[in-house]
């Protein structure tokens, strides 16, 4: 598939980000969540000082985007494997 399109359609897409905190309002307890998250991490911000904070935030972004990301590529994997047993065909 062209580079292009998906750049266009995903990282160039200023709609996303705004339908993401969207979808994310509407799920049951994420408020709840993301206001525990903030307190937590305002704690251990006073405990440690802002730069090793900022460190250590840092490093668990970049261990988590890398565990989302292979669970979302995982998961595409799943879905074509279904789509390719629905289709009866092997070289989907």
């Amino acid at each position: 598939m062209d580079q292009t399109i998906l750049q266009t359609l995903f990282l160039d897409n200023l709609e996303i980000p705004a339908e993401i905190a969207r979808f994310c309002d509407a799920v049951p307890g994420y408020a709840q969540a993301e206001r525990e998250y903030d307190r937590a991490a305002q704690e251990l911000m006073e405990l440690i000082g802002h730069e090793r904070y900022a460190r250590f935030e840092e490093a668990v972004t970049q261990h988590l985007s890398y565990e989302v990301r292979a669970s979302y590529l995982f998961g595409l994997g799943l879905r074509k494997e279904i789509l390719r047993s629905l289709a009866g065909e092997e070289g989907i």
